[in-house]
């Protein structure tokens, strides 16, 4: 008789967020990961879902597994980017199933934002330090992820998706909610004059001077472009966490030295 193989050590609990204006619609589910509930060590440790950041590919793959059966999806359909602080937008269907959800290569090039109206389909999008944006229009089914840094938002790429999703599923701005995920915060974000300049022609009051510096506040800069583009206030919902603050509770680019891991933000239509 085979012996049976364990299951690998989960280095601590497992644990996720959700967004509260979100977490009631029906049909939608989604989440925000944290560092914790994985199998990754080192600089890693422990739910690192990242493939091009250093870690083993076999436990990033693990990882992945852990967090589709936590929120009862298929691991091997997750759809993912290979994100370039880009604001190109992809829509992807069941033609796209796969693509990065167990590897690097196989991901969609060059994107940083997907939109979907499938069901059964996740998406995925990673990130430490950066933000992560889920948009929901629950009149016609359609759901997108973004990764906005500070290139991305003041590229405007959340605008951008939103607008991707008008042309090709009729969204009316107005109707979209939209969740902003653990990013930097303005303290913790210091920025050179070429991100001042950019973030002005956008959001003047999303740069602060604190200690005689500029920061960015890149939460009220996507807010600002977000609700320029008809989004309303109401429908917008920030989690305060800063990455950099519970570097013990999320990766942090800035906060580990630039080698951590990456936390994810999942969302499906089922």
């Amino acid at each position: 008789m085979n012996a049976q193989v364990p299951e690998p050590q989960l280095q601590d609990q497992l644990s996720v967020l959700r967004f509260r204006f979100l977490r009631d619609i029906e049909g939608l589910s989604h989440a925000v990961t944290t560092r914790h509930g994985g199998t990754s060590t080192r600089s890693y440790k422990s739910l690192n879902l990242g493939f091009h950041v250093g870690d083993d590919e076999k436990t990033v793959q693990r990882n992945r597994e852990i967090v589709a059966r936590h929120l009862a999806f298929d691991a091997s359909q997750i759809v993912a980017m290979q994100q370039t602080h880009s604001a190109n937008v992809q829509n992807v269907t069941k033609n796209e199933a796969g693509r990065g959800a167990l590897d690097w290569q196989s991901a969609i090039e060059n994107t940083d934002a997907l939109i979907t109206d499938e069901r059964n389909l996740p998406l995925l999008v990673l990130v430490a330090d950066c933000a992560p944006l889920l948009m929901v229009d629950v009149e016609h089914r359609v759901l997108a992820v973004v990764h906005a840094g500070w290139r991305g938002a003041v590229a405007r790429v959340a605008s951008k998706t939103l607008q991707q999703m008008t042309d090709v599923f009729d969204t009316k701005p107005e109707n979209v909610r939209v969740g902003i995920g653990p990013c930097l915060c303005a303290r913790c974000f210091e920025v050179g004059p070429e991100v001042v300049a950019a973030a002005n022609e956008i959001a003047p009051h999303a740069v602060i001077e604190i200690d005689h510096k500029p920061h960015l506040d890149l939460r009220a800069l996507l807010r600002e472009d977000l609700m320029q583009h008809r989004v309303l206030d109401v429908h917008l919902e920030t989690m305060s966490n800063c990455p950099r603050c519970e570097v013990e509770r999320f990766f942090s680019h800035r906060g580990e030295n630039g080698t951590t891991g990456r936390f994810g933000l999942y969302a499906r239509w089922h």
